[in-house]
């Protein structure tokens, strides 16, 4: 049984002892449509599912393993154990809900390395896997023996990562290449941000959106509570929804970027407006700039109506690209 040594150890039980030997010939990876921490990911393994995988990945590149490698774990179906006792070793990584969004740079890192580490240990070969029996790598969805629901896992953005940076990057580490492959250091960190509560927006003054509900933070952007969703020096693309109730139809609320150095107010971007429909009112403001070294980014709203107005709902969704 084969424990990787930079995976922390989490061993499911009884799974681990039950389930019977693999002869390991396979590395497939997964998203878990969840944006969960190896320990989330655990506690759900261990309480409300038989279908594990060996490894679980947070999206800060933290790593767990649950089941020793040379032992069955039933993620991916016919390639969990064959009737001649190979198998795959399979991982799940943290993803949005969607599992759409791309694994952030310190997940890429990390699956270089897991993937170097068991073409080491157990000599899976450097290569995609040509069927579905055949030793190699891939990922969930490449053969409906792997995937009989037919489900797009690992994501379409993550498919790409995988054969453009993720498997060139094993195959250089593996060979001798210690540097990380092109594009490793341009992978996204994701923010996912909102309001746990609505709140009420005054007339005639610009207000933060103060974002009391955090579903992702890769980057360690945004404090709890916090306005600020962003830090410099970055560049950063998404977009927040708004919706708004009880603003009058033809009445505007207007929307601005605005960056602050600490508490203090430094320089207001663009103003776009959402117009007052009948019923709640609806819109959609994109968030893309680039940000200095010391500034914060926050989304400001200004109520131009003649009576206060509630935001219901307040979604802001990001990728981030650090700059040195």
């Amino acid at each position: 049984m084969s424990w990787c040594p930079f995976a922390k150890k989490m061993e499911l039980q009884p799974e681990s002892d039950a389930q019977p030997a693999i002869r390991p010939t396979q590395f497939i990876v997964h998203s878990i449509v969840a944006p969960w921490t190896p320990e989330r990911t655990y506690e759900y393994w261990r309480d409300s599912t038989n279908l594990e995988s060996h490894f679980g990945l947070g999206y800060d590149g933290r790593l767990a393993q649950y089941i020793g490698t040379q032992t069955r774990a039933d993620a991916n179906a016919a390639a969990n154990r064959r009737a001649d006792g190979t198998g795959a070793i399979s991982l799940e990584s943290a993803s949005n809900l969607q599992a759409s969004d791309p694994w952030t740079g310190a997940q890429v890192e990390t699956l270089i390395r897991l993937g170097v580490w068991v073409h080491q240990e157990h000599g899976i070969p450097l290569r995609l896997c040509r069927t579905a029996d055949d030793p190699g790598f891939g990922y969930h969805r490449l053969f409906p023996a792997w995937n009989p629901d037919g489900h797009a896992c690992p994501g379409n953005a993550r498919v790409k990562q995988f054969r453009e940076v993720v498997f060139p990057g094993i195959v250089a580490r593996a060979n001798g290449q210690p540097q990380p492959p092109k594009g490793v250091d341009d992978m996204p960190d994701y923010v996912n941000l909102g309001i746990a509560k609505p709140f009420t927006l005054k007339p005639g003054e610009w207000d933060s959106i103060e974002f009391t509900a955090e579903w992702s933070d890769t980057a360690n952007q945004h404090a709890d509570g916090g306005s600020v969703f962003v830090k410099g020096a970055a560049r950063f693309t998404g977009s927040v929804s708004l919706r708004f109730n009880g603003l009058p139809v033809g009445d505007v609320v207007q929307v601005r970027m605005s960056e602050y150095e600490g508490g203090t107010h430094k320089i207001n971007h663009p103003i776009h407006e959402v117009i007052g429909t009948p019923g709640d009112s609806f819109g959609v403001v994109p968030l893309t700039k680039r940000l200095g070294a010391g500034r914060g980014m926050r989304v400001r709203l200004l109520n131009q109506a003649a009576a206060p107005v509630t935001v219901s709902s307040a979604v802001l969704t990001a990728l981030v690209f650090k700059e040195s």
